[in-house]
């Protein structure tokens, strides 16, 4: 179960939208056999903002941006609700044969599908569509070709389909699916288009080996998700050598991040300058950080020197203000037997 949940991810991250391009993406998973999970899920989302989804344990077609429904008539809504229920019975018919395809009786087994469409800036549209079977691609569309792709033996059946409604399937779904796209875009631009500002900080993390100290470019706060994180040595670049490049990831308010890593030695460090350069649909010039002038460690260092001058000056404190308590004492107790033997002398005077 393991295995198929891990390629279900694999395959809906497959999917990306490039800078001047806009994605209408249905991602559907049909699941057979005894889990925790709903056995029909439907997810439509623009870019990667989620806009509805339908599955089998709730039974309604939900909205997830309050411009979502505004987008279409309440006919269109109860039409897109009509149609998950049809795509709902289509994949469950469709996961039956492929199983017995597969000679597979029993278990838990997956069909994925992921469709939909993108729009340029320019104009230019077109459709992906791609099918998967326990987490493996199983069936997709060649654009440039006009022709569907079976990856395995058992899709050459469903490929033979296919191809006999290539035209109508070509030409009727890149229509209605580049006019949805429109009619989203139109009505949630405030939040499809929004931009936000990244926020870029160096963490330095100091050598403990000859191959150098590592210092990370976290770039984080950012929408959209396309950004440019290069290195750079003395102004040239980019730097690939020594570079380690994370993922780009979500953060919870909808913003991403993502590192970027140069490992350098404390010679090249002193001979070159290195900087870290982002470039962001929301910047009106590329920023840059200089490693070594507001690097983390440094501030780090700088705290770490003033805490431990706080603490040198009160254990100073400290072992002056014990000294005066000992000098203190000290003298009262000399004063009292000075005053004790000044007074044993009075009376034997007054006894002699």
């Amino acid at each position: 179960m393991a295995g198929v949940l891990v390629g279900l991810v694999v395959f809906f991250l497959v999917q990306g939208t490039s800078t001047g391009t806009n994605t209408l993406t249905y991602s559907i998973t049909k699941i057979s056999g005894d889990t925790w999970l709903p056995d029909f899920v439907l997810v439509g989302m623009v870019n990667d903002v989620q806009l509805l989804s339908f599955d089998s344990s709730i039974i309604k077609l939900k909205s997830h941006q309050d411009w979502t429904e505004k987008a279409a008539s309440h006919e269109e809504w109860e039409a897109h609700t009509s149609r998950a229920f049809q795509e709902q019975n289509f994949l469950t018919e469709r996961l039956g044969t492929v199983m017995n395809k597969f000679n597979h009786s029993g278990g838990v087994h997956t069909f994925q599908r992921v469709a939909g469409c993108e729009l340029d800036d320019d104009g230019t549209s077109r459709i992906f569509y791609q099918d998967a079977y326990d987490g493996k691609e199983f069936l997709s569309l060649d654009l440039e070709r006009e022709t569907w792709i079976a990856t395995v033996q058992q899709a050459v059946f469903f490929k033979q389909i296919l191809q006999a409604s290539k035209a109508y399937i070509l030409k009727s779904y890149k229509e209605e699916c580049v006019y949805w796209l429109k009619k989203y875009l139109e009505k949630g631009r405030n939040t499809l288009k929004r931009r936000v500002r990244p926020k870029v900080r160096l963490l330095e993390k100091k050598a403990v080996q000859p191959a150098g100290s590592e210092v990370t470019c976290h770039v984080t706060g950012f929408y959209p998700r396309e950004v440019e994180v290069t290195w750079l040595r003395d102004g040239q670049g980019p730097l690939e050598e020594g570079v380690w490049s994370g993922e780009v990831l979500p953060n919870m308010d909808g913003t991403y991040q993502v590192r970027k890593t140069l490992t350098v030695s404390p010679e090249e460090q002193e001979r070159h300058r290195y900087t870290c350069q982002v470039d962001h649909a929301s910047l009106g010039e590329k920023i840059e950080k200089e490693c070594g002038t507001g690097s983390h460690t440094g501030i780090i260092s700088g705290v770490v020197v003033s805490v431990l001058l706080l603490i040198t000056v009160m254990i100073a404190g400290a072992l002056i203000w014990r000294k005066r308590q000992a000098g203190a004492k000290t003298t009262d107790y000399t004063a009292a037997q000075t005053t004790e033997q000044s007074d044993a002398s009075s009376s034997s005077s007054s006894n002699s």
